[in-house]
């Protein structure tokens, strides 16, 4: 089931959830394949079928990136997505969300004033991190973190189009963490041994192909396909 008008006067009802997710840049309802859609939206997707399947309530607080999707909406029985006022709702270059990171702040605090502190923090990408991480310290909260890339690899690959912060802002959240999750060995290893992590603090979970990619991301039109319901438990 999948809600749309209404469905923040059913989800103010609920109470605390008892997990949050964190990913700013990644709203699991955009289909992998267009704009940015890609993993980490079925790696997200993945996640809140996992928790709807074991009846965890849960909340996921992305950035409100298309004007078009609801605010709020349902996901599951158990699950739900909640689209943060972080600058007007629309397209927005992720890298741009570290100098928005107050506001982020703001927004994720205003839902736990509503809604009450989750058991824990999953944060997904190093921006969101960061929220999750300063959130959690306010709030007295444990948080993990999933990585999808580290800024250190980045660089020494080569590539200049990150914030110069990011490295340093990554080494925070690493440590902060109370688990890390990571893709493979070489990114474990690249924590480890580029930004001081005790290994025994990373979990390798891998990122199978998710099944979105089977598929095109648009349909016969030109339409981007919405790949929401895949979410959805019955």
């Amino acid at each position: 089931m999948i809600g749309g008008h209404g469905a923040a006067a059913t989800l103010a009802g609920r109470g605390a959830p008892r997990v949050v997710l964190i990913c700013l840049h990644a709203d699991p309802a955009m289909p992998a394949g267009v704009g940015e859609g890609g993993g980490t939206h079925s790696y997200l997707r993945e996640l809140m079928r996992f928790l709807g399947r074991s009846e965890i309530d849960h909340i996921l607080l992305t950035r409100w990136a298309d004007p078009e999707l609801p605010q709020v909406q349902r996901t599951s029985s158990h699950g739900w997505l909640h689209r943060l006022r972080i600058g007007p709702p629309g397209p927005l270059d992720k890298r741009l969300l570290a100098g928005l990171h107050a506001t982020t702040v703001a927004a994720v605090t205003e839902v736990f004033d509503e809604f009450g502190p989750p058991d824990l923090l999953h944060s997904v990408y190093w921006n969101s991190g960061q929220a999750a991480m300063d959130v959690a310290a306010e709030r007295g909260l444990a948080f993990v973190h999933t990585v999808i890339s580290n800024g250190w690899r980045r660089e020494a690959s080569g590539q200049d189009d990150q914030p110069p912060e990011r490295i340093a802002i990554e080494r925070r959240v690493f440590h902060a963490a109370h688990r890390i999750f990571s893709i493979c060995s070489q990114e474990r290893n690249d924590l480890v041994h580029a930004y001081g992590v005790p290994a025994e603090r990373i979990v390798v979970v891998g990122r199978p192909v998710g099944s979105a990619f089977e598929n095109p991301a648009r349909d016969m039109l030109g339409r981007p396909r919405s790949h929401l319901p895949d979410i959805c438990v019955p």
